[in-house]
């Protein structure tokens, strides 16, 4: 295991642990486009926040058979201490849920709770679906978003995670998260 995967793999614990969740961790392997090696998130101003995640490898623009494997793939900037995520994803067998970029990525705001049955998190909410810009080059992921926007200040983000959600019965919602590591 590199240094970059054992921090990614310490992340997500962390993550886990913070949060209150169960300690028997369903974190998952997945494709190195969507395991987190850096990320940044900051405001530009009092009206714009710029988010960034460079990840192991390329970021696919379009669904790759990983990605449709699942019901929902993305990255997600998260405040550990309210269980709010900001996420970019991707997900082409749940359906279209977007006006931006409905068979690509977008965004949404969400409410996390703890984990249930083999999931690391429950999906309590689906909170919003706002418009940002996003570009991807190569390994990056960048998204100018609208503070207001924001489901919490950029100075809240805890941590920053690759992550997919499948169906989970032990979940309220019926929705578990998974968060990726090489």
């Amino acid at each position: 295991m590199t240094s970059k995967q054992m921090i990614g793999s310490l992340i997500a614990i962390v993550v886990v642990s913070l949060v209150g969740l169960n300690t028997a961790m369903a974190i998952i392997p997945g494709p190195s486009y969507l395991v987190v090696s850096a990320s940044t998130a900051d405001s530009q101003n009092s009206n714009l926040a710029k988010l960034s995640v460079t990840t192991g490898d390329s970021i696919p623009r379009k669904p790759t058979s990983f990605i449709s494997s699942h019901a929902v793939a993305g990255i997600a900037w998260a405040d550990l201490d309210t269980g709010k995520v900001f996420v970019a994803t991707i997900h082409p067998t749940l359906g279209r849920d977007s006006n931006q970029n409905p068979d690509s990525w977008h965004t949404h705001t969400a409410t996390l709770t703890g984990g249930a049955g083999s999931a690391d998190f429950c999906v309590a909410s689906i909170d919003s679906t706002p418009t940002a810009g996003i570009s991807i080059k190569d390994n990056t992921i960048s998204i100018n978003a609208k503070q207001s926007d924001l489901p919490f200040a950029t100075s809240d983000i805890d941590a920053t995670v690759g992550f997919v959600i499948d169906p989970e019965g032990a979940c309220a919602s019926g929705l578990g998260v998974n968060v990726l590591t090489p």
